[in-house]
């Protein structure tokens, strides 16, 4: 069995249609991003302008605390992303991707946010916050093409520790035939749509640090109904269960370490 057919086959299954939350909302979401779109208080592009969120300067003006934070969780502390998400496997294989979560989905990872009381406090004053996370890309380390779940979510960045050979540490997002490359700056900004094919590289020999958070997209009316039952289903669905149960695992690792 493939991973694609792995991933679908995991979970329970709504009676009588035999498919798992996750299974089902992945084919509703096309009909679903049709609805958010035409509600959308934002355009549709790949990279978005700071100037429609208010709370980006307010981060902005804190990165250096934020970024204090990051920095002193040791990387063999924070766990690769495909080792606590099954369902990343396929773009998670280079286990130099590491994601440290304070919040996703609802959930507020407490042991995480504990290290980082600052940025866990700052989190929760976004509008509309899906998930927020430490992401590290080590050194060498490669994210290959893909592409996020729903046009109903932006993917927000905030540069903490970026290499110093910017130019070999970036993002390239596609846009039809044009390319994006976008390198990170630390202490700026930078939100985008992650529903358009991107794929990231750290080809140098030092660490990448971002905040990473992901907001649902600003709509109106119809749109956020259907974004929040959209993430209600999400929250339920194996996916997020196993994250938030490696997670939990992870934490108690960590606190109970030898010389911690």
């Amino acid at each position: 069995m493939s991973w694609k057919d792995t991933v679908n086959a995991r979970g329970w299954k709504v009676p009588f249609v035999n498919k798992s939350l996750f299974q089902i909302g992945k084919e509703l979401v096309p009909r679903i991003d049709a609805i958010i779109m035409r509600r959308s208080l934002v355009p549709d592009q790949p990279v978005m302008d700071k100037a429609y969120f208010a709370w980006i300067p307010e981060l902005e003006a804190h990165w250096r605390e934020i970024r204090a934070e990051a920095i002193a969780i040791r990387t063999e502390e924070i766990p690769s992303l495909g080792d606590i998400s099954f369902d990343h496997g396929r773009i998670a294989k280079d286990r130099r991707w590491k994601s440290l979560f304070l919040k996703g989905y609802g959930y507020r990872l407490t042991g995480n946010a504990a290290r980082a009381p600052v940025t866990a406090a700052l989190i929760e004053r976004i509008p509309g916050l899906v998930t927020a996370c430490f992401s590290v890309l080590e050194a060498g380390g490669q994210i290959p093409r893909h592409h996020g779940m729903t046009k109903g979510m932006l993917t927000y960045h905030l540069g903490l520790k970026v290499p110093a050979e910017r130019a070999k540490c970036h993002m390239t997002i596609e846009e039809g035939d044009a390319r994006h490359v976008l390198p990170w700056a630390e202490g700026e900004s930078l939100l985008f749509d992650d529903l358009y094919n991107h794929q990231v590289s750290n080809d140098t020999d030092e660490d990448r640090y971002i905040l990473l958070i992901q907001i649902k997209r600003p709509c109106r009316g119809l749109g956020n109904v259907i974004q929040n039952a959209f993430l209600f289903g999400v929250r339920h669905s194996r996916f997020v269960q196993d994250i938030v149960r490696n997670i939990e695992k992870a934490q108690h690792a960590t606190v109970n370490a030898p010389g911690r």
